[in-house]
């Protein structure tokens, strides 16, 4: 399958690179040109932007010919405002709108839990909530096939591979989830036909990813990708 990721550079991103690259021919977008190199290495075809002057044109280039598309970029919800624009709303959107065109076949967003109800945050977080809702507006709107995912708290740590998914999560004030589990699940999303046109929020808990989501094993393994975050930057 042909797989393109954006939001490579981010520790959730490259660790989805990193397992997909096993098995499938994965294209990235990166805005940095000293990585087109590093990714090259994976067997990675890698697409660099100039976000300034030709974001929507190297977004539509890296689409064109691709079965799905994960789209992984974010600034965090502690990102600066600019950055958070730019990656969770602009790329997002531009992404999206690229993959319709492209009639890519399946659409995996990685958006945040709490992104349905972007008001109830403090006015801080808002921007954050408010571009992951932009984004996930759009694609339920889009016509595409596309799967949703909305963690809990994300945090550092390699996580037990055990989590709780659901299209309304309950419990989840002291909830949190592993970048390393939520990398898993974006790459079990990407084929995974029981997740076609669903939302879902996540959790770390006591069911196998495997069970917890409804289909196959992830492709691969992120367990083992203890050293990406030392070799990319935290955000694309």
């Amino acid at each position: 399958m042909k797989v393109l990721v954006v939001g490579a550079s981010g520790t959730i991103g490259a660790r989805v690179v990193k397992s997909l690259a096993k098995g499938h021919q994965v294209t990235v977008i990166v805005r940095h040109q000293h990585l087109v190199e590093r990714f090259e290495k994976l067997g990675v075809k890698a697409h660099y932007v100039d976000i300034e002057t030709e974001l929507e044109k190297v977004i539509e280039q890296g689409v064109s010919g691709q079965d799905a598309v994960i789209c992984a970029a974010t600034a965090g919800v502690d990102g600066e405002p600019t950055e958070i624009e730019l990656l969770d709303r602009t790329v997002a959107l531009k992404t999206i709108d690229a993959a319709k065109k492209a009639r890519v076949r399946h659409f995996v967003l990685l958006s945040a839990y709490g992104a349905d109800r972007p008001n109830q945050f403090k006015k801080e977080m808002y921007p954050f909530y408010a571009a992951k809702n932009a984004a996930e507006e759009q694609i339920e709107h889009s016509g595409l096939t596309y799967t949703i995912i909305c963690p809990v708290n994300v945090v550092d740590g390699e996580g037990r591979g055990l989590i709780e998914a659901d299209e309304d999560l309950k419990d989840v004030k002291e909830a949190t989830i592993s970048e390393t589990d939520v990398a898993s699940i974006l790459v079990a999303a990407v084929d995974n036909r029981a997740l076609f046109n669903r939302r879902l929020e996540v959790k770390e808990g006591k069911t196998t990813l495997n069970e917890a989501l409804g289909g196959d094993e992830a492709v691969g393994s992120v367990k083992d990708n203890r050293q990406v975050k030392k070799q990319l930057p935290r955000y694309n």
